[in-house]
């Protein structure tokens, strides 16, 4: 059982509290503060940016024209679909490796678990077999 506080030990403990929450509660005013603060100060260099920037030619007026042009377009999105065909392709090859290089840890494991497990007898790379396929 937990040892009785006397009062001066209730009020020092008391004490701590208070001030550990209100020290918390300073840090998390400070926290919001700085997050809020960072998003005002990005909000409002932004307006200032177009401001600066209404009615002039620049620079970003010539990228827009040129990215506009249907043909480069066409070369943006077969150069990000193709980027993300071969993301795809490169991430199924990594985990067919990862399978099959954890596989014989995880079957030694499921068969101390339980001896009368059948195998599902899928390929080492965790693929359905040639001869199970319609």
């Amino acid at each position: 059982m937990a040892k009785q506080l006397t009062p001066a030990e209730l009020r020092a403990e008391n004490r701590l509290l208070r001030q550990f929450r209100t020290t918390e509660g300073i840090a998390s005013v400070i926290r919001e503060l700085i997050r809020w603060g960072g998003l005002v100060l990005i909000a409002r260099y932004g307006y200032l940016t177009v401001a600066a920037l209404a009615g002039q030619t620049t620079a970003a007026d010539i990228g827009i024209k040129f990215l506009a042009d249907v043909q480069i377009s066409r070369v943006f999105a077969v150069l990000f679909g193709g980027s993300g065909i071969a993301y795809g392709l490169q991430q199924r090859r990594l985990r067919k490796n990862t399978i099959e290089r954890l596989q014989g840890r995880i079957q030694e494991h499921e068969r101390r678990i339980d001896p009368q497990r059948t195998s599902s007898r899928l390929t080492a790379r965790g693929e359905t077999r040639p001869e199970d396929k319609p």
